[in-house]
């Protein structure tokens, strides 16, 4: 699960060709999760009532760097009965960006797409909309 939500993550934040802050933006920067499927975080991606298991995104920031990599730190909390673990990992992987077209390779292969409008990423992917904004 953790890889499908690092690589979801790794989708939303890489964007389109132009300035940094136009409509076609470029992706390079810091980029701060905001809202999963329109809700705030921390974001429940799992919930399990019987016996209680829960897991939360509570923060996902890209670092997005001009060379066509990029780092992402990602946390998340597990709810497991009643232990709790909050986990942060890193994330590397690659992007591509071609006028309004991105392709994004997470460390795993994954390839994504996505796509901003001055400082919002907002990307559809796997029946999640995930919306980051520029720090």
């Amino acid at each position: 699960m953790r890889k499908a939500l690092v690589a979801l993550a790794a989708i939303a934040l890489l964007g389109c060709g132009g300035d940094s802050t136009g409509v076609n933006a470029s992706a390079v920067g810091t980029w701060n999760l905001q809202t999963v499927n329109g809700s705030a975080l921390p974001y429940t991606a799992v919930f399990v009532a019987n016996p209680l298991y829960k897991l939360e995104i509570l923060s996902d920031v890209f670092v997005v760097r001009s060379d066509g990599s990029y780092t992402e730190t990602f946390t998340s909390r597990e709810t497991n009965g009643a232990t709790v673990t909050t986990t942060a990992e890193d994330d590397t992987g690659t992007w591509v960006q071609n006028n309004a077209a991105l392709t994004v390779t997470a460390s795993d292969g994954t390839p994504s797409s996505g796509a901003i409008s001055g400082n919002t990423a907002t990307i559809n992917t796997q029946g999640l909309v995930l919306v980051y904004r520029r720090q």
